[in-house]
Order: structure tokens, then C-alpha cells, then sequence
């Protein structure tokens, strides 16, 4: 068995960058690398800019009194970051269902070309008047499903939680 080769941050690119910066002094911490919980933050304002840009943003949610609400999270972490590393932030859909998403940000240290760290998780829509999940419309679950396809045909992969996934 051939193990899958890890992506280049030009293959990250491909996907989309939902946000880049460099990281600064204040996320240094005690071990002198980027503290987890900005990495955290970073994930969490990376894939929401990327859900917003697939139409899961304040329109939709007024329009419609639906939304997603993160269930599940699991964090790996595959190399460090530094202050002044210029890190991005990048989507892939792993999965849909009627009413869930699963799916990775990864975190990309483009200083040293090298893949920091990823966030696998698991979305659900949800009706916010009841606060349970409900099918998501087809004009919403057909572009997930587009970049799941295009997504699942890369020929790289990064490691996955075994329990996570479209159920």
C-alpha cells in the first residue's frame, strides 16, 4: 500500500485561501512557537470566511432562519509555526449529507512550504427556531456537493479522525 502524498501549498492553494496573514508577536507562546489557541482561531475565522463565501452567511441566515453549528472538532497537528511565518487558511469538503458537512481546514505555514496543523469537522444545519437540524436546499447542498466531488478526486490526502463523517 502506497501512502498518498502530502499537498505543496501550491495544491492548497487550489483549493482557496479563505484568509492569509503572518503571525505576530502576541501568538508566540512559553515553547516560542504559535500557541494552539491561535491556530484554533485561525481555523475557526478561516472556515467561516469559507462558509460565507458558499452563501452560509447573515443573508442566508435572516433569510431563512437556518444555519450550521460546528458538532464535532479534532485538531493534528504536523509542524510548528514561528512568529513572522506567513501562515494561510484553506477548505476541503470531505463530505455531505441532507443536513451535514464534514470537512478539514488546514493550516498551511507557507514560510517553510509545510502543512502546520488541520481541523477536521462536522457541520449540521440547523433550523434556528426549533435549534434542530433540518435538510439543507438544494441550491445550498449542490455547490458542497461540486467541491466534495472535485475535492475527493485531489490526489493528496491528510490524515483523518476515524470516527468523523457523513452519517
Amino acid at each position: 500500500m502506497t501512502t498518498p502524498a502530502r499537498p505543496t501549498v501550491d495544491d492548497l492553494d487550489a483549493l482557496g485561501t479563505a484568509m492569509r496573514l503572518v503571525a505576530p508577536p502576541e501568538f508566540e507562546d512559553g515553547n516560542g512557537h504559535v500557541n494552539v489557541c491561535h491556530y484554533y482561531r485561525l481555523h475557526m475565522e478561516g472556515s467561516d470566511l469559507a462558509f460565507r463565501e458558499l452563501g452560509f452567511d447573515d443573508d442566508y441566515r435572516h433569510r431563512t432562519g437556518h444555519s450550521v453549528f460546528s458538532v464535532e472538532h479534532h485538531v493534528r497537528f504536523l509542524d510548528e509555526s514561528l512568529v513572522g511565518d506567513e501562515l494561510s487558511v484553506h477548505l476541503r469538503i470531505l463530505g455531505v449529507g441532507p443536513k451535514t458537512v464534514h470537512g478539514q481546514t488546514i493550516l498551511a505555514n507557507r514560510s517553510r512550504g509545510t502543512v502546520a496543523n488541520t481541523l477536521e469537522f462536522l457541520e449540521l444545519h440547523v433550523d434556528l427556531s426549533t435549534r434542530r437540524t433540518t435538510p439543507m436546499p438544494d441550491d445550498m447542498v449542490k455547490p458542497l456537493e461540486f467541491l466534495r466531488d472535485e475535492h475527493a478526486a485531489l490526489p493528496w490526502s491528510l490524515p483523518l479522525a476515524g470516527p468523523l463523517g457523513v452519517r
